[in-house]
C-alpha cells in the first residue's frame, strides 16, 4: 500500500483539541514544576543556606535577574516546541479516527465500494481489516 500522507495537521472536530490539550498540559505542567523549583532552589541556597552578607548577596542579585532573562527567553521557547510536539502527538491520534469516521459516514450513506485504509505509521491495520472483513459479508445492493 502506498504511503498516504495527510494535507492539513489540525482536523475538524473535537478529538484532536482533546488530545492537543491533554497533550501540552502534560508537558507544560511538569516543564513549570521543575523550572520553578530549581529556580526557587538557586535563591533558596543564595539567601539562606550559604549565609551571605548583605553586601555578597547585593552582588548576586545580577546573577537572579540574568536567570530571569534566560527564562523569560528560554520558557516561550520550549513552550513553543512542546505545542509542536503536541500538535503531531495529537494528529497521530486523532488523524485516523477522523479517517475513519469519514469512511463510515460514506459507507452508511450507501457506498458500499469504500473500503478502510490507514496510513502504515498509524498501525490499525488490524482494525482496518477486521471492519473490510465486515464490509466484504454486507450484501451488494
Amino acid at each position: 500500500m502506498p504511503h498516504m500522507m495527510r494535507k492539513q495537521y489540525f482536523i475538524k472536530g473535537p478529538i484532536q483539541s482533546r488530545y492537543l490539550i491533554l497533550t501540552v498540559f502534560s508537558m507544560i505542567v511538569p516543564t513549570l514544576l521543575v523550572s520553578g523549583c530549581l529556580y526557587y532552589l538557586i535563591a533558596t541556597l543564595m539567601a539562606h543556606e550559604l549565609a551571605l552578607p548583605e553586601s555578597i548577596y547585593g552582588h548576586l542579585i545580577p546573577v537572579l535577574k540574568k536567570i530571569n532573562v534566560y527564562l523569560a527567553i528560554g520558557l516561550p521557547i520550549i513552550f513553543a516546541i512542546i505545542f509542536f510536539y503536541a500538535v503531531i502527538i495529537s494528529h497521530r491520534l486523532a488523524g485516523p479516527i477522523f479517517r475513519l469516521e469519514k469512511d463510515l459516514d460514506r459507507i452508511i450513506a450507501g457506498d458500499h465500494s469504500v473500503r478502510i485504509k490507514f496510513r502504515t505509521k498509524d498501525r490499525l491495520d488490524n482494525i482496518a481489516d477486521k471492519l473490510n472483513q465486515v464490509l466484504n459479508r454486507l450484501p451488494k445492493t
